[in-house]
């Protein structure tokens, strides 16, 4: 977002159209589901963050969540070494195939390591859902945490800002 290279949601779509089966048409016969609202799921993530609900913030996750690449007890050794986590939002962006739906946002995370270091991340956060084509599955049409790209920003040591 802002850059010269593709966004994660680019990125999503461009490998969304060469999956086959994926721009299929809508299936009225599903059962309906509450897809919810991928800002909410979004916001739901961060807050459990803040509180240090590890199992809640994984859960934001797809796949019930394993695409966050971690177990439930990987997931807590990675965000324990945060003894403060402070999470904003940017403009968000919505785009879609004909098979699935992504919602790409700007994340800002900061705060004070267990160390007592000042950190800041920054990088997108993307959510997808699967629209009501065939074979898709309850889980798969629900907003859900697809992929994020938070990177460390430089922070100076003195101030708290970044450099």
């Amino acid at each position: 977002m802002g850059s010269d290279a593709n966004s994660l949601v680019d990125n999503a779509i461009e490998d969304d159209t060469t999956l086959a089966g994926r721009n299929q048409p809508v299936d009225a016969s599903m059962p309906p589901v509450d897809a919810g609202d991928p800002a909410d799921i979004a916001q739901r993530w961060a807050s459990a963050l803040e509180a240090r609900d590890w199992e809640k913030a994984r859960l934001s996750w797809g796949e019930s969540g394993m695409a966050s690449g971690l177990d439930a007890e990987e997931f807590e050794v990675a965000f324990s070494k945060y003894r403060t986590i402070d999470i904003g939002f940017g403009e968000a962006r919505q785009e879609g195939t004909a098979g699935t739906l992504y919602y790409e946002v700007p994340v800002t995370m900061t705060g004070e390591l267990e160390n007592g270091d000042a950190y800041r991340m920054e990088g997108p956060l993307l959510l997808s859902r699967v629209n009501d084509v065939p074979g898709a599955s309850t889980e798969e049409r629900k907003w859900h945490i697809e992929m994020s790209d938070l990177r460390p920003r430089p922070v100076d040591k003195e101030t708290g800002s970044t450099q």
